[in-house]
């Protein structure tokens, strides 16, 4: 396969399906928010005004996306012999051939992205981090900036990379030296188990106030948040504890903390909409009558289980191992 001839220059562009797809997508939410302001606005003026300016908003930028990238073509991807710029909404990048440390293409929720990680982020992104970890563990890889392809229908993904690779190749690297010593002053932290389960802990009582007072205010069980918050139970605890080998004492206690969240997020939205104070004998009380209303009464609360389990199966199946490099991986 050949590469692109440089210089190169490629403006964003839409696909038919694409443009139906996103005004199909900004009439709904702008309907969606209609909606709101005027019918649920009525009875709960909080969540209507809340999600009615959301979607609003939503729906205003996909029809800017459509007008934008689609018929303006105001976006685009410049290749010189000098530099790679990238011309995105709201943000432009522009990145020297040889400050750029590598390449690569990834597959995220049906889009393709070419991922760009400059040399003077190497040290940054190899850093234990919750940002790092919770891209890691979504299977994004490292990078200063990248490239979503949905918005260059006609871009062809291997030449794309092909030309990148092929122009990192041909410039001098005047600065790799330091560079490369700057990234071997990082040294990998050692393991703390204590620490691990200290932030996690941390992380799964803040996920499980926001789960609580979700299902308070909102008076409904929107799944999608405790699966979400798991993902920042992991990512917190691999900041200080990532497994040389598989233990499934770690899956195990990983999978309960992410367990966990769930029923205290219950039992805190009980205790609040019922006028309860935080008091160690309203906890004890509201909790064991939980239980045993739950175990008395399984069927009414499945949607609660069913959530509750799929945390746990997160936990344990979810994480990252460390090789033999001491890079990480999923």
């Amino acid at each position: 396969m050949e590469q692109y001839n440089i210089p190169f220059l490629k403006k964003s562009s839409f696909n038919l399906k694409s443009i139906f797809l996103y005004l199909f997508c900004s009439s709904l939410m702008v309907g969606c928010s209609i909606f709101f302001f005027v019918i649920i606005m009525k009875d709960d003026l909080v969540m209507g005004a809340i999600f009615g300016i959301f979607m609003l908003i939503t729906g205003i930028f996909l029809a800017y996306m459509v007008i934008a990238v689609g018929i303006l073509k105001s976006y685009y991807i410049e290749m010189t012999s000098e530099y790679i710029k990238v011309s995105l909404p709201f943000k432009s990048k522009v990145a020297y051939w040889s400050e750029i440390n590598s390449t690569e293409a990834y597959e995220y929720k049906n889009n393709i992205f070419i991922a760009i990680l400059l040399k003077k982020d190497r040290l940054k992104r190899r850093k234990r981090s919750i940002s790092n970890s919770f891209n890691s563990i979504s299977g994004i890889p490292s990078y200063s900036f990248q490239i979503p392809l949905r918005l260059y229908k006609d871009i062809e993904v291997e030449r794309l990379l092909l030309t990148i690779e092929n122009q990192i190749n041909q410039t001098g690297i005047e600065n790799e030296a330091e560079i490369v010593n700057s990234n071997e002053d990082y040294e990998e932290p050692i393991n703390n188990i204590i620490k691990a389960i200290i932030a996690s802990i941390m992380m799964c009582i803040v996920t499980s106030v926001v789960y609580g007072l979700s299902i308070y205010k909102l008076e409904k069980n929107y799944i999608v948040i405790p699966i979400f918050a798991c993902f920042l139970i992991i990512s917190a605890f691999n900041k200080y504890y990532l497994e040389e080998s598989f233990s499934v004492f770690i899956r195990i206690l990983v999978g309960m903390i992410c367990f966990i969240q769930v029923p205290i997020s219950i039992i805190g939205s009980i205790i609040i909409s019922q006028g309860f104070s935080f008091t160690a004998n309203d906890i004890y009380s509201v909790t064991v009558d939980y239980f045993k209303y739950l175990i008395d009464n399984p069927l009414d609360q499945i949607s609660i289980i069913v959530v509750a389990i799929i945390c746990f199966g997160i936990g344990v199946v979810r994480g990252r191992l460390k090789s033999d490099k001491g890079d990480m991986s999923i």
